[in-house]
């Protein structure tokens, strides 16, 4: 490797010819306002302090490049790294160019030859001496600045900034703030990269992961790409990026996936590898897992690994997008699911697509392993179950699917899975009629869950009709008792009103579907009013039920109803089973634990080793979440050794330095352990504790 401080007039040849090749990894133009100001605002800093004599030196960065040979008489470098910066300066050029050009084109043409090879007009792309990659028509959009032709529509950041400094510049020049010629010669004079040129034979991925230049962070995904570039030879580059610039058509960064806010290629790639690994890494860590995953790999092995990428990616946005699946039974599936937040469940659907794309598992199957998965998702939501242990679970839910099938080779997937699910904190029936009745449901931000929990009711009302009603507008939730009662309501209540508007207002009892329409004329008005305008709606959630003789909404009332939606939500959502926890025996030595399927053996059968085996499980296995646990059972931890002479025995260094406390009874180290593990989002039925006879 060789690294040498050069001025930018020597990075673009002075004027001379040098061609510089965009690899495949390289990312779009991503840089916007923020890196425009700053580069421009230290361009402008040091124009107006600028002495000829004693020229500033300003570095920006670091040019990371592998030389490719020569095109004819020219010299050309592969751009590992520094085409954000490289494509800004060029577009900073551009804009002087055109903005002096009417009044001294002698100078405008001196510009040019920094963005262009002038020798070589007509002769394609070695005409440029930068061209950035096509994605998102940046190649077009800058050939299209460069030889002034007229900027058509397009997703390019590049037309922005060559707009924004235009019109910054062009101010300044107005207004006899800045001089086109001074200026032009501080930028190729006083800017400064350091310039690094690898040579072949060297590791340039690694070089490229310790950068640390003045520019747009990398997103995981880009980090992603230059690691593929970096680990195959040219020559089968085309065909892994081919593949994965149609990964990145279908997934796109710019669209978020779920309550994450992640971009759909970044989230992808996580859930990819959590199918692949069992294990839900952090977002930091995805481009680190992807290489630990794919670094034993050959060539031939790696290009694959991409083709697979590929294969999953076409799962996956299908899993985003519902309508792009052809199979509407399937369609309708996903989109029932993906109301309930389903992206946690994409390491294991993208699984349960593969089995069925690759006739692994039938048709029949697939759908009933999503009705399975609704069933599970509709309980737990009913019942008001936590939902952040399920990114743990889910990852791993295919491992135990398998081990419950190896168990019993006679089972179908589907009768698997509903034995596993029944272990993950399933709901029964006395959970989902104690939550009908009493749980606040209704979510004023995320109200699609409720709607499609009643709407399914509506339409089970009408089976075996031929046909169910729907509404003429998008569904809205009315509160029968108004989340605003005028004073009537609570005339007509009485002293029990305010009992009843806090406990029943949000409970599912209180809740019916209308439109926004509906619900604007039905307001608040009292119950009377109310009952025959239900009674006579299309709905026969609502027509079924208000055509009955009911005098007053009271709780009685609220929970007489909720009742009856309780019998239908279990017709719908029947249980899959009940599930009897281990049994956690009071006497004998504890020989092992089971945590999430995983058996670990006690060297000595105590207590304490069933504390100190527990946190070593959670360091090697769910390290992102164990300082979240350590704070909230913190009496129980501490970050320097303790005496020994006082405390010594008490306590037991673990392998992250941090120290133990192990002074508990049998039972305190078991309630130590529930506590912890639930902190790091595994729930009791997902470990257990055996033990030995005295």
């Amino acid at each position: 490797m060789k690294a040498d401080s050069w001025k930018i007039s020597k990075v673009f040849s002075s004027g001379g010819e040098v061609h510089y090749i965009m690899p495949h990894f390289q990312r779009q133009y991503s840089w916007e306002k923020t890196e425009w100001e700053v580069l421009l605002k230290d361009a402008i800093a040091i124009y107006e302090e600028y002495d000829p004599e004693k020229e500033t030196e300003h570095f920006i960065g670091s040019l990371v490049v592998i030389n490719d040979g020569t095109r004819g008489t020219i010299t050309a470098f592969k751009l590992v790294d520094g085409q954000q910066r490289l494509t800004t300066l060029s577009l900073l050029f551009l804009v002087l160019r055109d903005i002096i050009k009417p009044t001294d084109p002698k100078l405008a043409n001196k510009i040019n030859k920094f963005v262009v090879n002038s020798d070589e007009e007509g002769e394609g792309e070695i005409y440029f001496k930068l061209l950035p990659t096509n994605k998102y028509g940046d190649r077009q959009a800058y050939q299209t600045i460069i030889l002034g032709e007229k900027t058509n529509q397009t997703e390019s950041g590049i037309p922005k900034a060559y707009d924004y400094f235009y019109h910054d510049i062009e101010s300044k020049v107005k207004e006899s703030e800045l001089d086109i010629g001074r200026f032009f010669t501080v930028l190729q004079n006083c800017f400064q990269v350091v310039f690094i040129e690898l040579n072949k034979n060297e590791s340039p991925y690694h070089i490229f992961e310790s950068l640390n230049a003045k520019g747009k962070p990398l997103t995981q995904p880009d980090l992603v790409r230059n690691y593929m570039a970096m680990m195959l030879p040219t020559s089968q580059q085309e065909t892994a990026f081919t593949k994965w610039e149609k990964i990145e058509k279908l997934l796109q960064e710019e669209r978020k996936v779920g309550k994450s806010g992640m971009g759909e290629l970044t989230a992808f790639i996580r859930h990819y590898l959590a199918m692949e690994t069992r294990n839900l890494c952090a977002e930091s860590h995805i481009y680190a897992r992807f290489r630990d995953h794919c670094k034993k790999l050959d060539d031939q092995e790696f290009l694959l690994e991409i083709a697979n990428l590929l294969k999953f990616a076409e799962y996956y946005n299908k899993l985003l997008r519902p309508d792009t699946e052809v199979n509407q039974d399937i369609k309708t599936a996903l989109i029932r699911l993906n109301t309930f937040d389903l992206s946690t469940a994409y390491p294991f659907l993208l699984m349960l697509y593969d089995e069925y794309n690759s006739q692994k598992n039938n048709f029949e199957e697939f759908i009933e392993c999503l009705k399975l998965l609704e069933n599970y998702l509709v309980r737990r939501h009913i019942c008001a179950k936590p939902t952040n242990s399920l990114t743990r679970m889910f990852p791993s839910l295919w491992k135990d699917v398998e081990a419950m099938k190896n168990e019993d080779e006679e089972i179908t997937l589907p009768e698997a899975l509903q034995k596993v699910l029944i272990t993950k904190e399933y709901p029964n029936d006395n959970d989902v009629r104690q939550s009908i009745n009493s749980h606040k449901l209704y979510d004023k931000k995320n109200p699609k869950k409720m709607v499609l929990v009643i709407d399914t009711i509506n339409r089970h009302l009408s089976k075996g009709t031929g046909g169910f009603t729907v509404l003429d507008q998008s569904a809205t939730i009315e509160h029968i008792l108004p989340q605003t009662p005028r004073e009537d309501w609570k005339n007509d209540l009485g002293d029990e009103f305010k009992q009843i508007y806090r406990d029943y207002l949000h409970t599912l009892g209180n809740l019916t579907l209308v439109t926004s329409e509906w619900n604007i004329e039905l307001s608040n008005s009292q119950f009377w009013v109310k009952k025959p305008k239900l009674a006579e709606h299309a709905l026969r959630i609502n027509s079924d039920y208000f055509s009955q003789p009911i005098n007053r909404w009271d709780d009685k009332a609220i929970l007489e109803r909720a009742n009856f939606l309780s019998n239908k939500f279990i017709e719908i959502w029947p249980s899959l089973g009940e599930h009897e926890a281990f049994p956690t025996p009071t006497s004998g030595k504890p020989k092992l634990i089971k945590i999430c399927g995983e058996e670990i053996a006690l060297s000595k059968q105590t207590s304490r080793q069933v504390t100190i085996q527990c946190c070593e499980w959670v360091i090697q296995n769910r390290s992102d979440s164990f300082e979240k646990a350590r704070k909230l059972l913190k009496p129980n931890f501490r970050d320097n050794r303790p005496d020994r002479n006082s405390e010594g025995k008490k306590w037991q260094q673990l392998s992250n330095g941090y120290w133990v406390n192990l002074q508990k009874s049998s039972d305190g180290h078991k309630e130590f352990c529930r506590r912890f593990l639930e902190a790091v989002g595994i729930s009791e039925t997902d470990w257990s504790i055996e033990y030995v006879k005295d």
